[in-house]
C-alpha cells in the first residue's frame, strides 16, 4: 500500500486531471519519475486562481471552496452561495482553480488546502486513499442519508470502501439525441439489432446515416454497450472483468456497429454528421445540447436502447458532480452544513432550471421532470453506472480505447482485443502498485 501512495502522488504531481464531464477521454497514461524536485513541485500545484476570489458574505466563520466552475454557471452557482453566506452570517470564499484536485494534493497536507473541493467523482478514490479528502459518515452524512435524498447513481459515486466521500451535485450521461425532422420517437429502435436492421435501409452513405458516434476508439462511449453486458471495467480492488466472454460480446456489438458508420467514427465527424442533418441519431451528452439547439434542430432524447445480446438496456458512465470535505478542513462542521445545503431540492432545482443541469437530489428531479431534456438525462442516468471511484481508473484509458479501435478497424478480432486490452490493463495497474 506504501507503495501505491507514492505512486499515486507521483503521478498527480504530474498533473494528471481525469474528468467524465467532456466528451472524449485520456488515451495516454502518465509517466512517473522519482526525479521531481518535491519543492518545484510544491511550487508548481500552489493554486493559481485564474482570477480574484470571489469572496460572498462577511461573516465571522470563514468556508473556502475551490471549483472549477466558470462563466454563466458559475454565476447561478455564487448567488446559490451567497444567499446562504447572508442568512448564515458565515464569509463563503470562492477560489477557481485548474486542475483542482491535483494540486489539492500538496496544498491539503500542507494546511493551505481548502474546506471544500467541487469536482467529479472519478477522483474520489484516489483523493480519498491519499487522505485529501476526509469521510463524511462522522458528520452524520452515511449511506442511508444519501439514499433518502439522491438517485442511487449518484449515491453509488459517493461511496469508496464502505464509506461516504461527498454530497452529490449532478449527473451528466450519454445518451440517445435524435433529430425530430429525421426521425420519429415511435420510429425510434428498441433494441440494438432493431437499430442495426434500421440502418441497413436508411443509410445512404455518404450523406444520410441512421446512427454515428464517437465510435472509433473511446471507451468511455462504448461503455453503455460494456456495462449492458454485465461488464465492469474497473473494479475497486483493481481487476477488471474485460476479458470475459460478455466483453467479447460488446466488442463483437462494436464491429457491427462499423460497418454502419463511416469508418473515421470520431467525436468530430459523429457531431458535424448530426449537426450537418446527416445522421438522425446520435449517442451524446448534455455538453453537446446548447450546439444543436443553436443550430436550430429540434431534438429529442431516448434512453440508449436494450443490448439484445443481454436483454438489458445500455449503460452509459455517469458522472456526478460533487462537493468533498477536504482533510484538513478549517471549519470542517460549517462546511458540511454548506454541502448539504448545496445538495438540498431547492437549490439543486433552481440550478437545473436556471444552468440546465440534471440535478441528483430526487425531489429536485421531480420538481423539474416538465423540463424534457433534463427528464430526458435524467430516465438515462438511473440505467447508467457511476464513472469508477477506484484509484485504478486512469490505468483504464489506453488499454481499453487501444481495444476498440483495433475491433473497428479490423486489426484485431473481438476476442483477441478483449485478451490484450485486459492484458494491458492489468499491466498499467501493477505500474500503480
Amino acid at each position: 500500500m506504501k507503495k501505491l501512495s507514492i505512486c499515486i502522488t507521483l503521478v498527480l504531481l504530474m498533473g494528471l486531471a481525469l474528468s467524465a464531464c467532456a466528451p472524449g477521454s485520456p488515451t495516454t497514461s502518465p509517466q512517473t519519475s522519482t526525479a521531481i524536485d518535491a519543492g518545484q513541485a510544491a511550487q508548481e500545484l500552489t493554486p493559481t486562481p485564474e482570477a480574484a476570489p470571489d469572496v460572498v458574505g462577511a461573516g465571522p466563520t470563514q468556508i473556502v471552496v475551490w471549483h472549477r466552475w466558470e462563466g454563466e454557471y458559475y454565476k447561478a452557482i455564487k448567488e446559490i452561495f451567497a444567499e446562504y453566506a447572508a442568512q448564515n452570517n458565515v464569509q463563503i470564499e470562492l477560489l477557481l482553480v485548474q486542475n483542482v484536485a491535483d494540486k489539492a494534493q500538496l496544498a491539503v497536507p500542507s494546511g493551505q488546502g481548502p474546506d471544500i473541493i467541487a469536482w467529479v467523482n472519478d477522483r474520489l478514490g484516489d483523493s480519498a486513499l491519499s487522505k485529501i479528502i476526509q469521510p463524511l459518515n462522522t458528520y452524520s452524512i452515511d449511506e442511508s442519508y444519501l439514499r433518502a435524498n439522491f438517485a442511487d447513481v449518484a449515491t453509488d459515486a459517493m461511496i469508496y470502501k464502505g464509506q461516504v466521500y461527498g454530497i452529490p451535485e449532478s449527473l451528466e450521461a450519454m445518451t440517445f439525441i435524435y433529430n425530430k425532422a429525421l426521425i420519429t420517437e415511435e420510429e425510434l429502435p428498441k433494441t440494438t439489432d432493431e437499430l442495426l436492421a434500421k440502418a441497413a435501409t436508411y443509410n445512404q452513405p455518404p450523406e444520410k446515416y441512421l446512427f454515428v458516434y464517437n465510435a472509433k476508439g473511446d471507451i468511455y462511449a462504448a461503455a453503455c454497450w460494456f456495462q449492458a453486458m454485465g461488464v465492469q471495467l474497473v473494479k475497486e480492488d483493481g481487476t477488471t472483468d474485460v476479458g470475459n466472454e460478455a466483453s467479447v460480446k460488446a466488442l463483437e456489438l462494436i464491429k457491427r456497429f462499423s460497418e454502419i458508420m463511416p469508418a473515421e467514427s470520431d467525436y468530430g465527424t459523429a457531431d458535424a454528421l448530426f449537426k450537418d442533418g446527416k445522421a438522425a441519431i446520435i449517442l451524446n451528452g448534455p455538453w453537446a445540447i446548447a450546439d444543436y439547439q443553436a443550430k436550430g434542430i429540434d431534438i429529442g432524447l431516448t434512453p440508449v436502447p436494450i443490448v439484445s445480446a443481454s436483454g438489458k438496456p445500455g449503460a452509459p458512465f455517469v458522472g456526478v458532480k460533487l462537493l468533498m470535505l477536504a482533510e484538513n478542513a478549517k471549519n470542517p462542521e460549517a462546511a458540511v452544513e454548506l454541502m448539504k445545503y448545496y445538495g438540498s431540492a431547492e437549490v439543486q432545482a433552481k440550478l437545473a432550471q436556471i444552468n440546465k443541469q440534471v440535478p441528483a437530489n430526487k425531489t429536485a428531479q421531480e420538481m423539474v421532470k416538465d423540463d424534457p431534456i433534463i427528464a430526458g438525462f435524467i430516465a438515462q442516468a438511473a440505467n447508467g453506472r457511476p464513472m469508477p471511484s477506484s484509484e485504478y481508473i486512469a490505468a483504464m484509458w489506453d488499454p481499453f480505447n487501444k481495444m476498440i479501435e483495433a475491433v473497428w478497424t479490423g486489426a484485431a478480432t473481438p476476442e483477441q482485443a478483449a485478451a490484450d486490452g485486459a492484458a494491458l490493463f492489468a499491466q498499467k495497474v501493477a505500474d500503480m502498485q
